[in-house]
């Protein structure tokens, strides 16, 4: 969040107003998807990327997860790593990835 909610209400309409972010973007991948008969269920998810999407993954008994690969400098991934790198390792299932 771009700035710091005083109480539990802030933080709701925070996430509210966050959420409308990606509107657009779901949009476009929703149209592609049906012009090419595929069924897209997007979500949406608050906290870090990475413990997230294995929560998630878990949950639903996801058997593949597709992620993009974003290439950063090789010192950059050997120092912190990359989202993806950790995807690969921690997801409880197969991960593609997409370059």
């Amino acid at each position: 969040m771009p700035r710091f909610p005083t109480s539990v209400d802030e933080v709701v309409e925070e996430q509210i107003e966050q959420g409308h972010r990606y509107e657009p973007v779901i949009a476009r991948a929703n149209a592609q998807a049906q012009a090419e008969g595929v069924i897209l269920r997007p979500h949406v998810l608050p906290g870090h990327a990475v413990p997230t999407i294995c929560e998630f993954v878990e949950r639903e008994r996801i058997d593949l997860l597709v992620v993009g690969y974003m290439g950063h400098a090789a010192l950059y991934n050997r120092l912190i790593g990359s989202t993806t790198d950790r995807l690969v390792e921690h997801a409880a299932c197969a991960v593609l990835v997409v370059k």
